[in-house]
């Protein structure tokens, strides 16, 4: 769901070298001396098999609720990989989750709710790029954090067929706007369009329609950055061929389970994931902004 521009930018600045494959020297009694193709990083077969699993349980999730593929996914895929790679790599099977996911439900977005929030939060993701150099990534992060788990714990409480009273092409404009600068600041593109989408009144499909094609879009136009300001590894590819079978076969599978939820429960479980994204979003970014 969410696009993650604030993790493109860090990885941009970062411009750290391609990641060196295994290299093998002979020691003075002849025996091979095994060199890391990654520097402090699990061997490849424990690699591949966490590769395997991130993108596997992202695609699930992605598939069943439509959004946070790069929320799962990001934090294990940037311990084994280099953030160039990383992100490129959750990038583009994001994107490939959302694409299948639209397509396989038939079902798209009213267009004047699309171009309302999707033509603003263009305009908003540079604004939050901008605003990186006057405000710390880590305070956004918990104060959006901190407003997901009370929206989430909130919405709980209400009526299961709540729809807001001001629901119209300007406050979805607003939504995608906010959406678009939470995304250029901390990558969380997706959060607000997410959360917005519950109570409105659109049935799941719709909801989903809704905040992917958003989702989409944002990822996009951040792979197309990456893309022209660093050049990308070639071990890139290597992990495509590996990653993008198993983001299929896995959002795949999601779907059939959403497939198989009514309303209600599809309510339940989108709040709580973004509950969840909340704790974990506040969770990791809380230590740093105590300490700074």
């Amino acid at each position: 769901m969410s696009c993650p521009n604030r993790q493109v930018l860090y990885k941009i600045s970062s411009k750290q070298s391609p990641p060196r494959r295994d290299t093998g020297r002979e020691d003075e009694d002849g025996g091979c001396v095994r060199v890391s193709h990654r520097p402090g990083r699990a061997p490849p077969v424990n690699e591949t098999l966490l590769l395997i699993l991130c993108v596997g349980c992202a695609g699930v999730i992605s598939g069943l609720t439509g959004f946070a593929f790069a929320l799962i996914a990001s934090g294990t895929l940037l311990s084994i990989r280099t953030p160039i790679e990383a992100t490129a790599l959750v990038l583009v099977c994001s994107i490939l989750s959302q694409v299948i996911s639209i397509l396989r439900l038939r079902t798209w977005p009213p267009r004047g709710t699309a171009f309302a929030m999707i033509l603003p939060g263009l305009v908003g993701a540079p604004i939050g790029i901008h605003l990186l150099h006057d405000l710390d990534p880590r305070f956004i992060k918990v104060a959006i954090g901190g407003f997901l788990m009370l929206y989430s714990g909130g919405v709980a409480l209400l009526r299961a067929d709540y729809r807001v009273g001001f629901g119209n092409r300007w406050s979805d404009g607003a939504i995608g706007f906010l959406g678009g600068v939470l995304g250029g600041i901390a990558g969380l593109s997706g959060a607000l369009p997410t959360a917005w989408s519950l109570v409105r009144g659109w049935e799941p499909r719709t909801q989903r329609a809704v905040y992917q094609s958003f989702t989409l879009v944002m990822q996009v136009w951040a792979l197309t950055i990456l893309v022209y300001l660093d050049p990308l590894p070639p071990e890139l590819l290597g992990d495509l061929a590996l990653a993008l079978p198993v983001v299929l076969v896995s959002v795949l599978a999601g779907l059939s389970m959403f497939a198989r939820i009514d309303q209600r429960r599809f309510r339940t479980l989108v709040l709580a994931l973004l509950a969840a994204i909340g704790l974990t979003t506040t969770a990791l970014a809380l230590p740093g902004l105590l300490q700074s």
